[in-house]
């Protein structure tokens, strides 16, 4: 009958053979990638097989799957380690592992095959090709380096954890990749000094104290339930003292940056966005922002904005810390809808996008979000008065067609005040007035005052001077016509006021 140990010795050449086999493999075809370039490797059948290979092993089903693998694994591995050589389930239990040995072996040959640049695999994966190196099998107390997948559990777990929103932010990624180092700590080192002290050291007698020797030699940073007697022992106790000096300290400082990082972030309103009805939102930011969110504070008809902004450093700015009861900062992307929904667009009356400059985003892309966001906003709140600005014209009959009102586009508007002044000298200093509320002189839309109904253009325009020191500038001649005949700029003196019209003049107030 053939022995146990012949069997083993087998299964070892074997499994040596066809990981050499697949190293060599993988040197050779990254060779060549290199050498010859990967056009010339790669047909179009290559092509589509990597294609779906590289879906299929990244898909979130497989990741899961894969985590699930890895956690039976190391359960395994916990078992084998707790059950003497001379157990009769031992031998089942390690071929059972070998098993899990080469599943790993052929998910990291498909993620080998399907890369692109090799480099980068072996950047990613390194501990993984470790802990599935075959000679460690032949002796017991390197077996525990198959206890090194746990981090990858632990990056697929904090990937994941990061794409996840709502209440489970609370967990950071950081955590996950800490707990899961101490963990591998904790085991390797137990079942390590179990091996090397457990047969003739009382202390390491059992993987329980083996076990409670590393947590406590880890935690308390000097030996702790029990004594090692052999030099492989005492350096592997050091290297636990070490590990759990440094893992403490990457925890130590991790704890601390989150917390530093939520308590800058901290804010305290009187009043909290929920509780917001008919306010401004405010999508995206530039140099303009500022300016804009300074003019509406001044007019008591918008007492409270909500900004939506991906730029992190608006939060550290002192304006908007000093008006932190009127200016709420949201961070998130204006074109998904559960952001607009947190900012309370269904309440507010207004909505105000800015071509957003956060980030390097060509003219075009930052014009196709902001039509983006406007389409939604419109979408969630029919009756919002959306105020745009575009970088180009070539997009505002899209704009139109969903309800947008106010559509500008700043760069028309610069150079069209550049060739005025140009043409004019010496209005610039009345530009600056009419168009700020900080002082003196400024436009207003008002109704018609009663006392004016009726009246031509040409009779109001002296009762407007005369009770309200107002300038007619325009009128709004109101609903049932079409967009461009709305509008009528120094209007004919024959013009006929009616209550449906409303008044657009330069007065130092509202006329009402």
């Amino acid at each position: 009958m053939v022995s146990k140990a012949f069997m083993c010795s087998i299964v070892d050449a074997l499994a040596h053979t066809l990981f050499l086999c697949w190293l060599g493999a993988c040197i050779i075809q990254a060779y060549n990638l290199e050498l010859f370039g990967a056009e010339n490797v790669m047909d179009t059948m290559e092509y589509r097989i990597k294609r779906s290979l590289r879906k299929f092993i990244n898909h979130p089903i497989t990741e899961i799957c894969i985590m699930l693998m890895i956690v039976a694994s190391v359960m395994l591995v916990l078992y084998e380690f707790s059950l003497g050589e001379s157990h009769p389930n031992y031998y089942i239990v390690e071929q059972v592992n070998d098993i899990f040995t080469y599943f790993f072996i052929i998910e990291l040959t498909v993620r080998f095959y399907v890369e692109q640049r090799k480099s980068r695999f072996l950047r990613k994966y390194w501990l993984d090709v470790i802990a599935v190196l075959p000679f460690f099998r032949s002796f017991r107390v390197l077996r525990v380096v198959r206890l090194l997948r746990l981090f990858r559990f632990g990056i697929i777990l904090s990937r994941k954890i990061a794409r996840w929103s709502g209440p489970v932010r609370i967990i950071k990624a950081e955590y996950v990749i800490v707990a899961v180092a101490i963990i591998v700590v904790v085991l390797m080192g137990g079942f390590s000094m179990r091996v090397v002290e457990g047969r003739f050291n009382g202390d390491f007698s059992t993987i329980q104290k083996s076990l409670w020797f590393a947590t406590m030699t880890l935690v308390g940073g000097e030996p702790i339930g029990g004594s090692p007697k052999t030099a492989l022992g005492q350096f592997i106790t050091v290297t636990l003292m070490v590990s759990g000096l440094t893992v403490f300290a990457i925890f130590t400082a991790t704890v601390s940056a989150v917390m530093v990082n939520s308590l800058k972030n901290l804010q305290f309103h009187a009043i909290e966005i929920d509780d917001l009805e008919n306010h401004v939102v405010l999508c995206g930011w530039n140099r303009a922002g500022r300016l804009i969110i300074e003019e509406l504070l001044l007019d008591e008809r918008f007492p409270h904005i909500v900004l939506i902004s991906e730029d992190t450093t608006l939060s550290d700015d002192p304006f908007f810390k000093s008006v932190i009861d009127q200016v709420f900062l949201i961070q998130g992307d204006y074109t998904r809808v559960d952001v607009l929904k947190e900012a309370g667009i269904e309440r507010a009356s207004y909505s105000m996008l800015l071509a957003d400059s956060t980030g390097e985003r060509t003219s075009q892309d930052r014009d196709a979000r902001t039509v983006l966001a406007a389409m939604l906003i419109e979408k969630l709140n029919k009756s919002i008065y959306t105020v745009v600005q575009l970088l180009n014209r070539d997009n505002e009959t899209s704009l139109r067609q969903v309800g947008v009102e106010e559509i500008i586009v700043s760069d028309e508007y610069v150079g069209n005040i550049m060739a005025t002044v140009a043409k004019n000298r010496g209005i610039v200093s009345m530009l600056d007035e009419l168009l700020t509320s900080k002082y003196g002189h400024q436009f207003f839309k008002s109704s018609v005052p009663q006392e004016l109904v009726g009246m031509s253009v040409g009779d109001a325009i002296g009762p407007l001077k005369q009770k309200y020191e107002a300038t007619l500038i325009g009128v709004d001649l109101g609903e049932g016509r079409s967009f461009d005949e709305i509008m009528r700029v120094n209007p004919p003196s024959t013009l006929v006021l009616t209550a449906q019209h409303k008044l657009i003049v330069a007065a130092s107030k509202p006329l009402h």
